[in-house]
């Protein structure tokens, strides 16, 4: 196990598929507690608001990431590297929990073990989320961030999408059971893979095996130090719009995700099936163009890329809540959903790439957290601020909310700057050799 390509710290190629695959292992639990899910209830008759709390109450551990970050800072075991041990336990932890999902023989009469289940599964998502993000700071050169979160957005983009378009037709055919251990043999086939990959010469592969730990990795703070180091560099105020831009963005994500499968269902008549291939194809679409993005974002920053999608988006939103009349021709449905499932993984890359642009190396896996959490948190805002209105609205007015989300997030996009030349957000001093991180002009 010479070779450095299996080393994170050396080879790039390395970092790339392994950012990928682990990003695609998330994208597993999103295809089906997300996308099929939703739709195949909404097919049985469950009402809109019981589907949008389900999706609310299952992506609040999404929303408390930041509780993780602290713990995966202070708490390491460094003979296997700094995140990995965390990154392997929780990635076990998602193959074990979604084998519970077997454990419900029927969803739609069981909606609250089904929350409960869908709870844990995404407990053990969020938290190999963290420990992903905080490997990719810790290792990854600045100019390559735009290009793994390319990468990253790519893996989970066509983790879901696979995973619907398998699961919508599992669920119809064969029910929670075997459609649990598909996707849990998913997940188990990611595992293996991320055991045989390490983060610098020399360590563990292993708990048991030779190896020791990184002359590079320092001990870990103490809890104080690490909420001292990072209220030095949180309160600033490009931090503050970031987290501001996070929460709006999660609104919009969680508010379109509780939307989109019931109104597919509902008011377009799709079928599950069919609702989780159009995911499948124009997710994967959206992937790749996510995936050729990176560059660009590298080139031009996350900002402008990201203002440019959005507005986008905005004009989508508000032509569908405007030309209901042409609701029952099949092509323009199809186009206009399609247009919709293909931005959120552009959408997603740029998220990603201006928050980790920001994050001191320090105490990354605890920042970058923060504000995935912010975003999880407006997530949650937003798919049970559908469930409220949902009965009082009409369809054309709910597309005209979700537009309006998107004209506030287009706003706190603007409000994002630096003054002057690129700055720097650095470390406190207590933090010794730890390097600095620039912020970039986006």
């Amino acid at each position: 196990m010479h070779n450095p390509e299996w080393f994170l710290s050396t080879g790039s190629r390395a970092r790339y598929i392994t950012g990928a695959l682990a990003y695609f292992a998330q994208g597993i639990p999103k295809g089906l507690l997300h996308i099929a899910l939703p739709a195949w209830l909404a097919v049985e008759g469950v009402a809109p608001a019981t589907i949008a709390g389900f999706l609310g109450v299952i992506m609040l551990p999404w929303a408390f990431k930041l509780l993780v970050g602290p713990l995966m800072d202070h708490y390491e075991y460094l003979p296997m590297g700094k995140r990995r041990p965390w990154v392997l336990t929780m990635q076990l932890g998602m193959v074990i929990s979604l084998l519970g999902l077997g454990l419900i023989e029927d969803p739609t009469s069981q909606i609250g073990l089904l929350m409960a289940v869908g709870f844990v599964v995404n407990a053990f998502t969020a938290a190999q989320d963290v420990a992903v993000d905080g490997m990719s700071i810790d290792l990854v050169p600045l100019e390559e961030e735009g290009r793994l979160n390319a990468f990253m957005s790519f893996g989970k983009a066509v983790g879901w999408a696979a995973t619907s378009a398998i699961i919508g037709t599992l669920l119809v055919t064969y029910g929670t059971k075997v459609t649990a251990l598909v996707c849990s043999l998913g997940a188990a086939a990611i595992f293996v893979y991320l055991l045989l990959v390490r983060e610098r010469h020399g360590e563990r592969l292993l708990p048991w095996t030779a190896g020791e730990a990184s002359p590079k990795n320092e001990p870990p703070p103490s809890f104080r130090q690490v909420f001292s180091d990072l209220n030095h560099v949180l309160w600033s105020r490009p931090s503050l719009v970031m987290m501001l831009i996070m929460f709006i963005a999660g609104m919009f994500s969680g508010y379109g995700r509780a939307l989109m499968p019931i109104a597919a269902v509902q008011v377009f008549e799709f079928s599950t099936p069919q609702w989780s291939e159009l995911n499948a194809v124009m997710g994967f679409a959206g992937a790749v163009v996510a995936l050729f993005l990176g560059p660009v974002i590298d080139r031009h920053g996350a900002k402008s890329v990201m203002g440019l999608t959005i507005l986008l988006t905005g004009v989508h939103a508000f032509t569908l809540a405007s030309t209901q009349e042409m609701w029952t021709n099949d092509t323009y449905v199809m186009v206009m959903i399609s247009l919709w499932i293909l931005l959120l993984p552009i959408i997603m890359v740029c998220v990603l790439a201006l928050a980790m642009s920001i994050c001191s190396s320090a105490e990354s896996a605890t920042q970058f957290a923060i504000y995935m959490s912010v975003c999880n948190i407006g997530a949650t805002v937003g798919s049970l601020f559908y469930g409220a209105v949902a009965e009082v609205t009409s369809w054309s007015q709910n597309y005209a909310l979700m537009g309006m989300i998107v004209f506030l997030l287009l706003l706190a996009i603007l409000m994002y700057r630096t003054r002057g030349h690129p700055e720097k957000l650095l470390e406190p001093k207590s933090s010794g050799t730890r390097h600095i991180r620039e912020i970039h002009r986006h």
